[in-house]
């Protein structure tokens, strides 16, 4: 048996004999190392460099594919747009497409704009067409939408509302008027219940249409009519020297049409008391005749009858 030199007494005794406890009264205990195996250490630090450098391989290959993938994406937006720009540049005009227009025939709304089937979408200038469009009488304001999808130019148009019908000296319908003064020629179909306006120019129907063919007094009547809702009992509106006007009403029952005289200024209030007189008068018991309505002076109604003559 082996022999151990660790004992007190410095005898040699058997391994054995020192596996428990050495000596009787001794609590110290020793523990016997071991020696280690150059192999297999040497083989653990090869399994950890290699566990290091799987490790390191994987998370860069993770890394790498994340980088590559987020370029290929945006490879392919950036192919995307370039394709998409392409597309809607040469994308043409398939069709004009006109929205809104009842007086103003839809074929003369798509010739105004210039656009063209098979025109590029990317030529046509919307503000460009939009300006060409107004310029028809009945146009008073458009916008225009491009549709690359389906190839389709929208042309929305607001049309202007008759106010007044001009007629010439013989009593012919020669054109209508706006409540901003603006002549529109009569549609061939339609037709509407306003004021007829006697003693216009005849010259007015060959006025631009982004400019008024009626004078300042007329413009500021026609819009204190649609203003108060009074256009309803005016008939006629006459145009007097110096552009003083006189309006004729509607027949009042048993007065019949009346002439009105409006005077300068406070149009809108003046029609407003034109208004409640007429309200009055058709509901109070019948007087004396009345053939002018006389508003000239501010906050009075001066009736005046007929002549005796006629």
């Amino acid at each position: 048996l082996p022999f151990c030199e660790c004992h007190p007494s410095g005898s040699r005794l058997p391994h054995a004999a020192l596996c428990g406890s050495i000596g009787e009264g001794s609590s110290q205990q020793h523990s016997i190392p071991t020696a280690l195996d150059p192999n297999s250490t040497r083989s653990q630090q090869h399994s950890i460099r290699a566990t290091m450098t799987s490790t390191f391989e994987s998370t860069f290959n993770r890394r790498a594919v994340r980088i590559a993938g987020g370029a290929a994406f945006v490879a392919g937006l950036a192919v995307l747009g370039l394709l998409g720009w392409q597309w809607r540049s040469e994308a043409p005009v398939e069709r004009v497409a006109v929205m809104g227009a009842a007086q103003a025939p839809p074929d003369t709304i798509r010739s105004l704009t210039g656009v063209a089937p098979g025109t590029s979408m990317s030529d046509v200038r919307p503000a460009l067409v939009v300006d060409r469009v107004v310029r028809h009488p009945w146009v008073r304001a458009a916008t225009v939408t491009p549709h690359w999808m389906s190839g389709t130019l929208t042309v929305s148009v607001t049309e202007r509302t008759p106010a007044a019908l001009a007629v010439d000296a013989e009593g012919r319908p020669a054109y209508y008027l706006d409540r901003a003064g603006h002549a529109m020629p009569p549609p061939d179909r339609a037709a509407f219940d306003v004021p007829l306006v006697r003693g216009l120019s005849s010259r007015a129907r060959a006025a631009r249409p982004d400019q008024p063919a009626a004078p300042v007094p007329l413009r500021r009547l026609l819009t204190a009519l649609a203003d108060t809702d009074v256009h309803r009992l005016i008939s006629d509106i006459e145009i007097a020297p110096q552009d003083r006007l006189r309006l004729t009403t509607v027949p009042l029952d048993r007065y019949g049409a009346v002439s009105v005289r409006l005077g300068q200024g406070h149009v809108a209030r003046k029609l407003r008391t034109l208004r409640a007189f007429a309200q009055q008068i058709l509901t109070a018991p019948p007087h004396d005749s009345i053939h002018v309505i006389d508003l000239r002076f501010d906050g009075q109604v001066i009736t005046r009858p007929r002549p005796l003559d006629g």
